[in-house]
């Protein structure tokens, strides 16, 4: 544990730096939210050409629609890629027909958290004291316990990840080897290029995997580095691991995940493969222009793991349009608020001077400072929130004027007509004389 000190000048010195770095922050974000509305006009832009697309009613690629935008849903084929796997995993799976499979290591160790508690004094200054909690949990990487601010009685020794498997990686099916067709054959379909193969979703593997007989002699057991063999490993709770119940610190599990799917709908421009006589794969739709100032989709070549019509596909495009849309909206205005409290911030360390009334009162400065930090706070949302919602309002107009326009002359038409409405009443009212 350790304990800094600031007086109320350090800490000014630290405010100015920090709303000059909120100054910079500003236009940051208002370029961000810019983009993403933007970006969304242009998304939605290009889920509508969907409506264009030819519908197939079965899975059989028709010649005559060679070049044009089809939608088609169908049965997925994958090859089996089970055997790729490393030497030590491969005999925990006997099959998996997929486009990927991947794999993760983790090691359980010791790790170090530091803590920080911050109290304000009647100065106006700061005082600062740090903790450190130790605990053993499952890590992405080994932790060198030598590092540790108080190694004793929380070392990690000299474990590792073994030296002869990978501790994360991924094995692929063949290119264009994953074909959508009538009844999930590898044959006479379509054939899916790498783009579309990567919206197939992944799932965590570890229902499938077999289980492994406990090791029979010490060479069996893994000693926390070295070289991993399959019998030190054993399926538990959807992981291999080499823990026999409780973990010990070295020990290991491995997550595998395979990338596949059962049925799929996909869109896109269809394309026979060059020498093939039967077999098409799906090619992207090239950009086209929209709205006033030549604005441009992107290209189109999307594809859903699941059956679905063509109304359900373009509802879940816009969906997924939307919902990004959002998480920006929302992490700008976070960022935008962020950059007013530093820009604010010498406003709030001044308003700590109010702390030294403690001297001289009964905690009347801090309720005095807490008053004053509350009003600073809803004012750099406030601010953030004009300026977000202004920005939003410039990014809707330049990237869809026709609408925007209609919008504001619909609202200046309600304003209008609410204040005739409003004279009339007026006029209407008999008058009354005060006079005797």
């Amino acid at each position: 544990a350790g304990t800094t000190n600031q007086n109320i000048f350090q800490r000014m010195c630290g405010a100015v730096c920090s709303s000059i770095c909120g100054v910079l922050m500003i236009p940051i974000c208002m370029a961000l939210v810019f983009w993403n509305e933007n970006n969304l006009v242009i998304n939605e832009a290009t889920a509508n050409l969907v409506h264009d697309a030819t519908v197939y009613s079965s899975c059989v690629p028709s010649p005559s629609a060679n070049g044009d935008l089809v939608l088609v849903a169908c049965d997925l084929y994958a090859p089996d890629i089970a055997g790729e796997l490393p030497h030590t995993l491969s005999p925990f799976l006997s099959h998996f027909s997929g486009a990927s499979l991947s794999w993760n290591t983790e090691i359980y160790q010791w790790t170090e958290d530091e803590h920080e508690s911050c109290h304000k004094t009647n100065s106006g200054g700061k005082s600062c004291r740090k903790t450190y909690s130790y605990s053993t949990e499952w890590s992405s990487s080994p932790v060198d316990s030598s590092d540790f601010v108080h190694p004793g009685g929380h070392d990690n020794g000299h474990t590792d990840f073994p030296h002869n498997v990978e501790s994360s990686g991924s094995v692929d099916a063949p290119p264009l080897s994953i074909v959508m067709s009538q009844h999930g054959t590898p044959d006479g379909g379509f054939v899916l290029d790498s783009s579309l193969v990567s919206y197939l979703p992944s799932e965590n593997l570890g229902n499938r995997l077999k289980s492994s007989a406990p090791p029979s002699n010490s060479s069996d057991e893994w000693q926390g580095a070295g070289s991993l063999t399959p019998q030190m490993l054993h399926k538990y709770d959807g992981y291999l691991q080499t823990a026999y119940g409780s973990p010990q610190i070295g020990d290991l599990r491995i997550q595998i995940t395979g990338q596949t799917a059962d049925e799929a709908t996909a869109c896109g421009v269809q394309q026979r493969i060059h020498g093939a006589s039967s077999d098409y794969t799906f090619v992207p739709l090239p950009p086209k222009k929209f709205g006033w100032f030549g604005k441009q989709t992107k290209p189109l070549e999307r594809l859903q793991a699941d059956k679905v019509t063509q109304e359900e596909f373009i509802d879940q495009y816009h969906a997924e349009n939307q919902g990004l849309a959002w998480i920006l909206r929302i992490g700008s205005l976070i960022l935008m608020t962020m950059a007013f409290n530093m820009v604010l911030s010498p406003l709030s360390v001044a308003a700590d001077g109010l702390m030294m009334l403690n001297y001289c009162t009964c905690g009347l400065g801090s309720v005095l400072d807490g008053a004053a930090q509350c009003v600073i706070g809803t004012a750099a949302f406030l601010l953030a929130l004009v300026l977000t919602t202004i920005t939003i309002a410039v990014a809707w107009f330049t990237a869809r004027p026709a609408a925007s326009l209609l919008a504001v002359a619909v609202t200046v038409g309600i304003y209008v007509v609410f204040m005739k409405t409003q004279k009339k009443s007026v006029r209407g009212m008999p008058y009354v004389s005060m006079s005797a």
